[in-house]
């Protein structure tokens, strides 16, 4: 049997790997049957021999092989492998392919992994699956989380569940013996956010052209030893989250149509959504350009990095 693990929400394609291993142990505690091979530097023969090896003392094998699409270079590999899985896999032997992203589709081994009814894509959660995630994970792990902390964690983290994951145990350690649910306050307290709410502010600042706070909030970023290529990054993120929204506004849409529309969470679609007020469709476009040209001199090192965002911020205030 083959079972193929892949996507790119390595954190729950983990987990579902753990739990075929978890499983397997039950009836193998000795772990004798079970090979992990790092796929990267795995051969054709290598797995093979894994393969084939006969069960000790048990009635299966169990085989991982990890990251062998995405990683392993070999030119010869795919065929030799496609062949020797064409001829059979012994039934005492159950192989995982595990991969921490999502390979090329156009290869010969994803189709052919993909064809046995145990192949399961893993994609990133949004929206409303990530909220559901958020509250399944914090009743597992015996804590309590309101509604609209549950928003603010999803807007702050977005889908990267393995950060996700420590922040959670960090406020439900946060909340001790107290038996509260944890809030947004606690949230705004112990999360640092990757859409810092500083970023939000900095925005508002540069609509309303307050040219001194907007860069005193740029300075505090610095300050606190956020990067300059994170800082331009987040700008552009939300200079693009306004471009669109402002876009659909401007087609007659409410916050609910553009959240279902955009896929974007509802915190961030009901914050763009007011900072939009400040700016024209035209605006926002020119900004944009304006991002996307000192992008291009930071990586290019035409300019040094501070002065760029002052110089950046400076013009987005003025013009």
């Amino acid at each position: 049997m083959i079972i193929f693990l892949y996507g790119e929400d390595s954190y729950r394609s983990r987990q579902k790997l753990n739990q075929i291993k978890e499983k397997f142990k039950k009836s193998d505690p000795s772990n004798i049957n079970l090979t992990v091979l790092d796929g990267e530097k795995a051969g054709s023969e290598d797995i093979k021999k894994a393969v084939q090896a006969v069960p000790f003392l048990a009635k299966k094998r169990l085989v991982i092989v990890e990251n062998l699409l995405t990683k392993n270079k070999s030119k010869t590999l795919p065929d030799e492998l496609i062949n020797y899985i064409k001829k059979k896999i012994p039934e005492t032997t159950v192989i995982v392919f595990w991969e921490e992203d999502s390979p090329d589709e156009r290869t010969k081994l994803f189709k052919l992994f993909k064809k046995p009814q145990k192949a399961q894509e893993f994609k990133l959660l949004s929206g409303y699956s990530l909220s559901k995630w958020i509250e399944q994970e914090v009743k597992k792990r015996g804590g309590k989380m309101e509604r609209s902390a549950q928003e603010k964690l999803a807007a702050y983290v977005g889908n990267d569940l393995w950060q996700m994951s420590n922040e959670v145990d960090k406020l439900i350690s946060y909340k001790g013996a107290k038996n509260e649910p944890i809030a947004t306050d606690d949230v705004e307290l112990l999360v640092k956010a990757k859409l810092d709410t500083n970023i939000f502010n900095m925005i508002d600042a540069i609509g309303q052209k307050n040219k001194k706070r907007a860069l005193k909030l740029l300075h505090d970023q610095i300050e606190s030893g956020a990067h300059e290529l994170y800082l331009l990054t987040m700008i552009t993120y939300q200079f693009r989250n306004l471009l669109i929204i402002k876009d659909l506004i401007d087609q007659g849409k409410n916050q609910y149509q553009i959240q279902r529309e955009t896929k974007m969470h509802p915190f961030v679609v009901q914050k763009t959504f007011s900072q939009a007020r400040n700016f024209s469709l035209n605006e926002l476009k020119k900004i944009y350009q304006k991002l996307l040209d000192t992008d291009v001199a930071l990586k290019t090192s035409k300019i040094e990095p501070n002065l760029a965002l002052d110089l950046l911020v400076t013009k987005l205030c003025s013009s």
